[in-house]
């Protein structure tokens, strides 16, 4: 009894803690109440007797600094607040943590957003679909295509003037498309068109504004660096102004003209967004054909352009080989050749003088250019009967005539000469749906040139030669 007695006194009574830490508390473990505890020491767990903002490390207390977990117990992340432990997050720290399918996941805001051109992805998608394919000789060369389809974008991409002038000709053409006349056309519209033809003509007009302004600042520098890209925009320039069709009654392509016909005041070569502005660009290409070798004006992006410089030979004349029907253009063209020599060398008109010889004298030589094209389009029928043509190959192509003719032409077509009228005229006889199959842009310049020259021929001498071209572009005119 006495050593039970004893032993009972030995035993010390519990002490609870009851202002431990709240981290032992969790624990269900005793604390010893210390500032911090020494559990919360051993296992580097943030202890609420010390102040917030403080660490402890060896019994000392400063500034927060990071600790590491001591070994041993506890397993569980202690630190968390409790209903961290018992509810698990249902937010996804990363999207691709989200186990909810992409397409019933809720569209969650963003602080920043990205615009998409709508505008201009439209005339992007157009160009590459359709208008590329409709350029002049994609449809024969795939080098071409692939061109105009993919190198002159990127072309674009390093000179935004050209991505304009590109995208205002594609509205152009979209333009062209919408009008009351589609329905007569050949051209079909991948998507249904998203505006009306005059919002693609207004977007046209925009376009067009900013890549000549852009094409003017680049001009005054050329370099082997932007030649290309010049070239380019000349010939993207020719397409726009074509596709913009007359500006009014004095327009004749080559120059303006005014209504009366009367003198040079009113004519001459218009700034961009007036009549008669294509042959200052028709001279920036081949300003840029003069400038600049082949091997340079032709050289990275550009070299498909120069593929097939110089042309080849015809072995057929070009009615043969694109099977549309040939035209009888002989005695028409040699007679005008007569009247316009025997006008020469008579002096012209009463009073005119040795400026009317030296006048029919640039007419003649423009003149001798476009029965070189005729012949090489229509071939020549000889005595025998037989048809053919021997002429240099670039004659196949109806723009080279405008390409090559000279600025005393247009200054002749300025004063209303009437030997340059006629060459005029019988040289729109060419810009037809045979001989420019991909020529949309010259939709209305035809029976436009022909008219006006019969307004300002009027009744006289010269007006009996105008009777073939009006004849020949009667039957389009009914269709």
């Amino acid at each position: 009894m006495a050593a039970s007695s004893s032993t009972r006194k030995s035993i010390q009574p519990h002490r609870k803690s009851r202002t431990g830490c709240s981290s032992c508390k969790r624990r269900k473990v005793k604390c010893d109440e210390e500032k911090p505890c020494s559990n919360c020491i051993r296992f580097g767990l943030p202890c609420n007797l010390v102040p917030e903002n403080a660490h402890f490390e060896h019994g000392i207390v400063g500034p927060a600094a990071p600790t590491r977990r001591g070994r041993g117990r506890p397993r569980k992340n202690w630190a968390d607040p409790p209903h961290s432990q018992s509810t698990p997050s249902t937010t996804p720290t990363s999207p691709l943590d989200d186990p909810t399918p992409l397409n019933q996941r809720a569209c969650v805001p963003t602080t920043t957003t990205i615009d998409l051109n709508i505008t201009q992805a439209e005339l992007l998608l157009h160009f590459t679909t359709t208008t590329a394919p409709s350029i002049g000789g994609c449809d024969k060369h795939p080098h071409h295509l692939a061109f105009w389809t993919r190198n002159a974008l990127h072309i674009g991409l390093a000179h935004p003037f050209v991505l304009h002038l590109l995208l205002a000709d594609t509205a152009f053409h979209l333009a062209y498309l919408t009008a009351t006349h589609h329905h007569e056309q050949e051209e079909v519209l991948l998507l249904p068109p998203r505006r009306s033809h005059s919002e693609y003509l207004a977007l046209a007009q925009q376009h067009l504004t900013e890549g000549v302004s852009g094409f003017a600042a680049e001009l005054a520098r050329p370099g082997e660096g932007n030649c290309g890209a010049l070239y380019l925009g000349a010939v993207l320039l020719c397409f726009c102004t074509f596709a913009d069709g007359p500006r009014g009654d004095g327009d004749l392509l080559v120059c303006s003209v005014d209504g009366d016909g009367d003198g040079d005041e009113g004519c001459g070569l218009e700034e961009v967004g007036g009549g008669g502005v294509s042959m200052p660009f028709v001279y920036g290409v081949r300003l840029m054909h003069q400038t600049f070798r082949p091997e340079v004006l032709f050289a990275g992006l550009m070299e498909p352009l120069g593929r097939d410089l110089p042309p080849s030979p015809l072995d057929t004349p070009v009615y043969v080989r694109d099977g549309f029907p040939r035209v009888e253009w002989e005695e028409q063209l040699d007679g005008l050749r007569e009247f316009v020599v025997a006008r020469a060398q008579e002096g012209g008109a009463p009073n005119e003088g040795e400026l009317s010889r030296t006048t029919a004298a640039v007419a003649v030589h423009a003149l001798d250019n476009l029965i070189g094209i005729y012949a090489a389009i229509y071939g020549r029928r000889g005595p025998d009967g037989e048809i053919r043509d021997d002429g240099p190959p670039h004659n196949q192509f109806v723009f080279g005539w405008l390409y090559r003719v000279e600025p005393e032409f247009a200054a002749c077509v300025r004063r209303c000469d009437p030997s340059a009228l006629l060459v005029l005229a019988h040289y729109a006889v060419l810009l037809n749906r045979q001989t420019t199959p991909s020529g949309w842009f010259l939709k209305g310049w035809k029976e436009h040139i022909i008219a006006r020259v019969g307004v300002l021929l009027g009744e006289s001498e010269t007006s009996k030669w105008m009777r073939w071209p009006m004849e020949r572009i009667a039957p389009e005119e009914k269709e």
